[in-house]
């Protein structure tokens, strides 16, 4: 299963591309700085935490812990992607065009 498929469901782009082509996809669709990257990826990361342990204060299920464990880690990120992504697709398939050797499966 490929990352972007875990974290970027919504946007059909993104579902078929690894970590390092996930991050330059997102650095070249969005314009963002790497540095700008990373700090929306710690964001992710402590969206993702609250959640869980959200979810570890709430209830002592194991079976409810590990669901809430998958929600915390893809509900943010997907819901980030989708929101970044849905205006900017043309930009974003006209990138991944123009570096095609780069992004081929």
């Amino acid at each position: 299963m490929k990352v972007g498929a875990f974290f970027a469901c919504f946007v059909p782009e993104l579902r078929k591309l690894n970590g390092g082509q996930l991050l330059r996809a997102w650095q070249g669709g969005t314009g963002f700085s790497r540095n700008k990257i990373y700090l929306h990826c710690v964001i992710l990361l402590v969206c993702s935490s609250v959640m869980f342990n959200t979810f570890l204060r709430l209830t002592d299920v194991v079976v409810l812990n590990f669901i809430g464990w998958v929600l915390a880690m893809t509900l943010p990120a997907n819901i980030y992607f989708l929101a970044i992504f849905s205006s900017r697709r043309p930009q974003l398939r006209q990138f991944i065009e123009e570096n095609w050797e780069e992004f081929r499966p």
